[in-house]
Formats: structure tokens, sequence, C-alpha cells
């Protein structure tokens, strides 16, 4: 697996790997110690230096840490030396990181004395730092690597529980990170900090391995051993869950094993899910509650977050290439359009009008195909990435909620966008089935849809308005007609369906019921909404939807026609940087009246609400710096402007705390600062 290669990360890498030589250079002097080799991938020292500098330091910081903290980098990085020649002992491999491994070409004999010997050398530098907390713990974690690979070894070819594989990893992994993490503040002597550190770097290394265990089942990656190693070896790994496997015994062996292992774990479902799809979602999120943990401890630190996004960007590129050798593989195959309904019938003698009946449950049968709670927060970490990062402030039963609103309205949402191909009436009646089914939830009926149940059904408990799910319905069912809105207000209407809703739902499903706050919370809904036709102009136009305000398109000049001609040109109209930034402008204006509210939520809400909102504002940025070219290009914001957009809202949040009466003035101030709401 890659580390650090982009951006600041290169000369990370750089000068930790010129630090840890120069370490390595002066020990190896002393006769009868073991020379390093300071190579690879280098993660552990990567993130027990970015754990060591300071919040936001520069880099030319690296060289001034002490001595000692390159002894002990140094030592943690000979131990995970050490632990990968036993690795290639144990699994009888040729090869490591593309060239033959020690014993293949020494010998057995030589390959475990040079593995012990580094691992002897390692703990002398541990001793070298003076910190008998650090000794300690890195004795703990050499222990703790071992004995995962003792627990391993006795569970092939066997099932292992959720719970049974993450021991494992823990340890196997875990352990040697989490010494990494905490080094700077085990040699500053902070051992409640240190004892933080270590539990995150457990987590952090857990994913790695999950990230490791993903790659293997890639056959076309070159992960640095044999494709496909842990299965010849009968080791269970955490994806497999997602294929439903049982038994080892199951899998696919011999010389067609790749072309096997493609077909069962990456050929897509009618809902265009594959077992590796929903493993890479569940890893995102995985990826997501670190980050996101992290950044509380350290906001203005965001070297070791786009560490882990880079880890997930590497699985999500091994499964593109994996999907792409599976449709190479069968060059003759028609494939329906993803996630194709089956056609209804329709009655005789009604003119071709559908059957409701049939369509009631066919809706029924694809919303029950989204199952438990569990497969909700996996739809949304596969398709809400805009906010699944925010989302990860919530505790987990409020993320649970937020995930059932999610894919409430991400489902209603796909019942007219999966399946364009059908009539207008079809998709019409599709919406009228879900509203039926919506209705019967909400009143207490047993639909037979798990995610009716326990969103709609939470939704009644808790004296939330059946309104809001009603008027998102209406909202997606706004576009089976081609849009059109005069004005900006007109626009409103549709943003409110579609996205203020959402907002308010939730802001009263977890308790508030304000007047003031409800309608900036419609405020910020209309914003998110602006930003994200502003975003995809271009696309939405060759679907045949233009959302901007014909009035505001005619005030500069462009009419529908010269729009169609810059789609299809390259080149922009006259004047269409100036009508994107007041259309920017009126969806800046919404964002800020929305802010002053977010005090006034629970607490628990404040943080994700805050984070959402200027990560997706800052959409507008990259707008510009394409040019304002929202024709041809999608703006999209990177994970390092994400970090930054984060912590500076959360940042912003805890400056608005401290000043109380601004919830009064902003309550004050409400009527004149936000337009009218159109009735509905």
């Amino acid at each position: 697996m890659s580390g650090v290669e982009t951006g600041d990360g290169q000369e990370l890498r750089e000068r930790v790997s010129r630090a840890l030589s120069e370490v390595g250079n002066r020990w190896a002097m002393i006769p009868g110690f073991p020379r390093a080799k300071v190579e690879g991938k280098l993660l552990r020292p990567l993130l027990a230096t970015a754990a060591a500098l300071p919040p936001g330091a520069q880099l030319s910081k690296v060289d001034q840490l002490p001595q000692a903290f390159w002894e002990g980098t140094l030592a943690i990085q000979m131990v995970h030396e050490a632990s990968l020649i036993h690795d290639d002992i144990l699994d009888q491999a040729s090869c490591r990181r593309g060239v033959a491994s020690l014993q293949a070409e020494r010998g057995l004999d030589a390959a475990l004395v040079q593995g012990d010997h580094l691992l002897t050398g390692a703990y002398r530098l541990a001793a070298a730092t003076g910190s008998l907390a650090f000794v300690r713990r890195m004795a703990q974690a050499v222990e703790r690597t071992v004995a995962g690979e003792k627990a391993q070894g006795a569970s092939r070819g066997q099932w292992l529980s959720e719970g049974e594989y993450r021991e494992i990893v823990s340890w196997k992994s875990g352990g040697l990170f989490g010494c990494a993490l905490a080094l700077g503040r085990t040699l500053a002597g902070d051992e409640d900090g240190a004892e933080e550190d270590y539990r995150m770097g457990v987590r952090i290394g857990c994913l790695y391995q999950m990230v490791d265990d993903f790659l293997d089942l890639c056959p076309s990656t070159e992960s640095g051993k044999p494709a496909l190693q842990d299965l010849g070896q009968e080791k269970w790994t955490w994806p497999l869950t997602e294929a439903g496997i049982q038994d080892l015994r199951d899998l696919p062996t011999g010389a067609d094993a790749p072309r096997k292992v493609r077909e069962l774990l990456f050929r897509k479902d009618a809902s265009g899910s594959s077992p590796m799809g929903r493993a890479l979602a569940r890893l995102r999120g995985e990826v997501d509650g670190v980050v996101v943990e992290w950044l509380q401890g350290r906001p203005d630190e965001h070297r070791l977050p786009i560490v882990l996004e880079e880890w997930v960007e590497m699985a999500r590129k091994a499964m593109a290439r994996e999907e792409g050798e599976l449709d190479r593989s069968t060059p003759g195959e028609v494939r329906l359009p993803e996630g194709d309904p089956v056609l209804v019938d329709r009655l005789p003698g009604t003119g071709g009008a559908p059957h409701r009946g049939r369509i009631l449950e066919e809706v029924r049968a694809e919303a029950r195909a989204l199952g438990s709670e569990e497969q909700w927060l996996r739809y949304f970490a596969h398709h809400g990435r805009s906010f699944r990062f925010a989302s990860r402030l919530f505790p987990k039963q409020e993320g649970r909620l937020v995930a059932g609103v999610y894919a409430f309205c991400r489902f209603t949402d796909d019942l007219v966008d999966r399946a364009p191909h059908l009539p207008p009436e079809i998709l019409e009646a599709r919406l009228e089935a879900w509203m039926e089914l919506t209705r019967a939830a909400y009143g207490g009926e047993d639909t037979g849809v798990p995610l009716l149940t326990g969103v709609l059904g939470e939704t009644a408990e808790r004296g939330v308005p059946l309104l809001y799910a009603e008027e998102l319905i209406r909202g997606v069912a706004m576009d089976l007609a081609p849009p059109h809105y005069e004005e900006l207000a007109d626009l409103r209407r549709y943003s409110y369906r579609v996205a203020s809703v959402v907002g308010l739902w939730l802001t009263e499903l977890f308790g508030t019921h304000t007047p003031w706050v409800l309608r900036r919370a419609e405020a910020m809904g209309h914003a998110m909404q602006l930003t994200n036709i502003l975003r995809d102009v271009g696309e939405d136009f060759r679907e045949g939807r233009v959302y901007l305000p014909k009035a505001w398109l005619e005030r500069h000049g462009i009419g529908i026609g010269a729009l169609g001609e810059a789609v299809g040109s390259g080149v922009l109209p006259e004047r269409w940087d100036i009508l994107m930034e007041e259309l920017m402008a009126a969806a800046d204006a919404e964002y800020e009246a929305a802010f002053p509210a977010i005090p006034a939520l629970p607490r628990f809400f404040q943080g994700p609400v805050a984070v959402a909102a200027r990560v997706y504002q800052g959409i507008h940025h990259e707008i510009r710096r394409n040019g304002y070219d929202n024709l041809h290009l999608r703006a999209h914001t990177s994970f390092p402007a994400k970090l930054r957009l984060g912590s500076r809202s959360l940042l912003q949040l805890r400056k608005a705390r401290r000043h109380p009466g601004a919830d009064a003035e902003a309550q004050s101030g409400l009527r004149g600062s936000l337009p009218a709401l159109p009735r509905m």
C-alpha cells in the first residue's frame, strides 16, 4: 500500500526518510548492531511524525524533533521490518515488494537470524530513548503482534465473527501503529495523552489491515505479495462477509480463481451494488469515524486524515480495475441499466394505465432490499459522500436516524432517477405508491419495509409532521416535467421540497421545534440546493433540465438557446461569470442567515450541521477555480479542502457558543432577513 505521496506528503516522507537514515547510519557504526533498511512505505514513522508535530506546524519542524524521537521511530520501523521477514517465512513467500524475499534469496536460516537481529536491535534503540514508558509500550506492541499472528494461524480455514476478526487484526497490526502514534507524547511524559494516541493508533492499524485485506481480494492489484495469497492460505478476511460466504471451502481455487473471484465479489446485482462495493462503503465509514475523532482533538492537523483518505482511494481504484477486468471478460454480455425495475403490467382496457397494485408491490420489494439499519448506513456512506464526513460527528443512535432519513430521501429520488427510460405516468405511479406506503408506516401499519418502519415510525413517535416526507416526494415529482422557474422566488418552492424539508425533518426529529430556528433550517436547505444547482448546470442541461431562473438568465442576455450553444461549444456565454457570482451571493446570503441558529440546536447536532454547511458552501470556491465553467466541469471540494473547511467551521461554532446573545439577535432579525416561504 502507498504512503503519503502527494503535496507536502511527499516532502514529509523525504524528511522522515532522511532523519531515519542518519540515525540508522550512526548506530550501524556500533559493532554488532544491525543495519536497518529505511525503505518501503514508512507508514508508522510517517504517522508518528504527523502526531508529534505541533498542529499546523511547517514541515521544516520535522528536522527539529529530538534525537530520542528518531531513535524511537527507527526502533518501531525495525520491529516492522523484522515482522515482514517472519511473515514471509510463515507464508513461504518467494517475493516481497516485487523482489525476492530474504528467505528465497538467502535461505530460511539467514532469514530467521536477520529477523531476530533487527528485533533485538530495536529493543536496544528503544532503551536509548531513555523512556521506560516507551520501552514498555513497544514491548507490549511486539507481544501483541506475535499473538495476533499466532491467533490468525490457528484460525486458518475457519469463518470468523466480526469481533474475532477485529481482535486478531488489532493485535497483529494495531499494536505497532498505536506505539508509533503515541511516541511523541510518551517521550514527553504525557501518559494520559499517550494512552489516547495509542488507542487511536490501534484503530488506524486495524484500518490499515482492513485495506490490505481488501486489496488482497483484488487480483489485478500489485500489493507487494502474490494476488489472492490470503485466500490461498485460507485466511478469513472481512470483505468476505459482504459476499455472504460462510465456508472458506466455497471459495474458488486453481488457475481460474482470479476470474471466479471477480465474478463472486465484484459482480453488481440489480440494485447496482456488489459485495466489494458494499465493503468499500463500509471502509469509508470506518475511516470517517477515525478522521472525525482525530479532528475533534487536533482540528488544525490534517496530515493523518489525508493519509487515511489515500488508503480509501487506493481501495476504490483497485475495485474500479477489477470491475473493468470483469467487463472485459464478458464482452458479449447484454447488461440492463443499473437498477432497472421490472416492467410493470398494465390493466387491459385502461388505455395503458399502469397497474397500481403491481407497482405498489414492486416499490415495496425495492425498498425492502435496503434491509437493516446497517445497510442504511452503508447506503449513506456510498451515496452521500458530500455529507458522510459531517455525519460522523453524530452519536451512534442519532447517526442511525440521520442515515435512515437520508436513505428515505435517496430512495425516493432513485424511484425516478434510476429508471429514466420508463414513461412519466409509470414514474408518477411509483411515487404515488411510495407515498401510500409512507403514510401507512407513519400511521403505524406494518408495510413490510424496515426502512419505513424505523424512520417513519420514529418520526411519528417524536411528533414530527408527516408533511416533511410528503413534501419530499412531491418535490421529486416536480422533476417529472421539464423545470421552469421565472425568478429565484419561484425556485424556492422546489428547493423547499427537495432540500429544506430534510433539515426541518431532522431538526424536529432531534427535538427542536422553535419557529425561528426552523426558518433558519429552511434557509440552509435553500442555500445548499442552490449550490447544488450551480455545481451541475451543464450536467442538468444535458438531461433536459434548466433550474436557473429564466429572468436572471435574460437579464444577462443569455437565452436557453445560447445556453445550449455554450454547452455544446465549450465557450461560456458573455457575462456568465457575473451571473454565477450573483447566484452564489444569493446562496451565501442564505448560508449566513442560517448559521446563527446552529448554536440553538442540540449540542450533538451543531457540529454536523456546521461542517456540512461550510463544506458544501466551499463548492463556490471550486466553481471560481474552474473559471466559472460549470457547463463542462463539475466542481467538487478535495478531501484536504473538506478538512480545512470542516475544521474552520468547528472553530467558528466554538466562538458562536461563547456569545449566547447571538441567538436573540438572530431571532429578532429573522423576519427582515429571509424571504417569505411560498405557500405549498
